[in-house]
């Protein structure tokens, strides 16, 4: 018995375990991979499912319209915004440049500088007379700030950059002429053959005086200007020209500089706003109507079904604003590269939108790869869905072409439709050739755009398909788990009651003896029949005792039997 004792006491405490706790658990984590596993049969079912398809072409028809309106009102460039607002010809802003008040301003006081003798001519270093003819050159010409592309993206006038005081510098006529539109480099540059070629033209022209019929005083008279006027573009020097020409274009192109920056950073901002705000109402739009349809499908109508269909649709558009601000981003980038590229970027119509449309799709690409929700998807999945992504992207480059062609087509026949804008989308024959350049391209679009999803729902199904094993077979796990936790619990609670028994065996066996020792005593001690009463005393005793015992004899057994 002792030995059968010492066997119960070590495996009680060998077992010593919340059992309870770990049965919760197996049950919490069963539950769960139960409720994922039917989740994943949802979602399998869901993927390639035809009902769905017929949304693609909608949804893809939807998306480019919004996408080019927006391309559309941010296309324009700050260079090709300068044109249309500034048609005038070179002719017409050269008169303005010597028209305006700072050259005149100027020009006075050089003019006083030249009568109070103190007038040095700033390409020669000489000083220059009374008589002497004076000249207000511009170092850098008019025409070659009139033709220069960053300052109209800084939106600059001429004349505003021509007069600058760095720019305006008093030199003598024959020398100005000389230079004419030429640049001080060109002129350093060609300076041999230049003067080479003055020379001659002065000796022609000294040779038709000596051959005229002028007196010999004319004909020297004549003679010396011509050789002043050479020798005053031949005295020009190159050193304080180049530095005169550096200062200027010092002062102007730092003044374009922060003049492009300016009007990119406006422009850049305008344009992720437009592009944003035009996006969120083409999604709004898409959102209200989607829950319009849904309203209109569901059995019971009421007040409070339209507005929880409503909140629906409201909640999924906030729950977008994370995209609309990515598209101002992509936008915004998009228009600080086209500006950066200005000059090559104007000279055809559609290169900004195709720049912007291309960061778009860029952020739209690097956004999926970076979401925490596509990380455990096949490499294969993420280079279709990456291509759906471009072709997204290519088919709204194809649709901006489209909408032009479509433009030209519609004027053709009724140019009538020029005339007719409607705000900030331009004529209505923009507005139709948008249109149905993004009909095409999204018809177009959602075809190819099918034969990519049919490929990803394929590799989706397998990988479903592959998950759901995965689980079933760890549901399976589990449940074995659960079993082998519950027969240890059941052979560790026979263990502890057992235990409990030979302990209420032994209770008893100790009882039973003392009280057997103690009437054999009072038998010794007491009359027969004074025994009597005391053995009938103790019998009363013992069987309370018995029955007590036999009492949690029953609840442990009962115990058992529950388990």
């Amino acid at each position: 018995m002792n030995k059968n004792k010492n066997a119960y006491e070590d495996n009680s405490l060998e077992f010593q375990f919340d059992f309870d706790e770990k049965e919760q658990e197996l049950e919490e984590e069963l539950e769960k991979v139960f409720s994922d596993f039917e989740m994943l049969k949802e979602d399998r079912e869901k993927i390639g499912n035809p009902d769905a398809l017929g949304k693609v072409v909608l949804e893809e028809v939807w998306k480019q319209f919004g996408n080019q309106i927006g391309l559309d009102m941010t296309a324009e460039t700050l260079i090709q915004k300068y044109d249309r607002e500034h048609p005038e010809t070179y002719e017409e802003v050269g008169k303005k440049v010597m028209q305006d008040e700072k050259y005149k301003t100027q020009n006075k006081e050089m003019k006083k500088k030249q009568q109070e003798g103190n007038l040095f001519d700033e390409y020669t270093g000489k000083k220059m007379g009374q008589d002497d003819k004076a000249n207000l050159d511009h170092t850098v010409s008019r025409k070659e700030i009139f033709e220069n592309q960053r300052r109209k993206q800084a939106n600059i006038a001429t004349e505003d950059l021509a007069n600058k005081k760095e720019n305006l510098n008093a030199t003598n006529e024959s020398l100005n002429k000389s230079k004419g539109k030429k640049t001080i480099e060109e002129m350093a540059k060609t300076r041999k053959e230049r003067e080479e070629e003055l020379r001659k033209q002065n000796e022609r022209a000294n040779k038709k005086i000596d051959e005229s019929n002028m007196s010999d005083t004319e004909k020297r008279l004549a003679k010396e200007k011509n050789n002043k006027r050479l020798q005053d573009k031949l005295d020009a020097d190159d050193d304080l020209m180049k530095q005169k020409d550096k200062t200027a274009r010092k002062t102007i192109n730092k003044e374009i500089a922060k003049g492009v920056v300016k009007e990119t950073g406006k422009k850049a901002g305008k344009d992720a706003l437009k592009a944003m705000t035009v996006q969120a109402l083409f999604e709004l739009l898409k959102e209200i109507m989607n829950a319009m349809v849904r309203f209109l499908k569901s059995e019971a109508k009421s007040f409070k079904i339209f507005l929880d269909e409503m909140k629906v649709g409201i909640h999924r558009f906030i729950s977008k604003i994370s995209t609309f601000i990515r598209t101002g981003v992509s936008t915004a980038v998009g228009t600080v590269v086209s500006e950066i590229f200005g000059p090559i970027v104007s000279l055809f119509s559609k290169l900004s939108s195709l720049i912007k449309q291309g960061f778009r799709s860029l952020g739209d690409a690097v956004a999926y790869l970076k979401d925490k929700n596509n990380r455990n998807k096949s490499f294969s999945v993420k280079v279709a869905e990456v291509g759906k992504i471009i072709i997204g992207g290519l088919t709204a480059m194809g649709a901006l072409f489209g909408g032009e062609l479509v433009e030209k087509a519609l004027l053709l026949g009724f140019p009538i439709l020029e005339t007719i804008k409607i705000p900030l989308l331009g004529s209505l024959a923009s507005v139709i050739g948008l249109f149905f350049a993004s009909m095409i391209s999204g018809v177009v679009g959602a075809i190819i755009l099918n034969f990519i999803d049919n490929f990803i729902a394929k590799r989706q199904i397998a990988e479903a398909d592959k998950e759901i094993i995965e689980r079933g077979n760890k549901a399976l796990n589990l449940q074995e788990e659960q079993k082998v936790y519950k027969d240890f619990k059941f052979e560790n609670q026979k263990i502890t009651t057992g235990s409990n028994i030979s302990k209420r065996h032994e209770e008893a066996h100790a009882f039973m003896k003392d009280a057997y020792e103690k009437i054999m005593e009072d038998i010794v001690q007491f009359p027969e029949e004074e025994t009597s009463e005391i053995i009938d005393e103790e019998d009363v005793k013992l069987n309370k005792r018995f029955d007590a015992i036999s009492s949690e004899l029953d609840d442990i057994l009962a115990e058992l039997n529950e388990d």
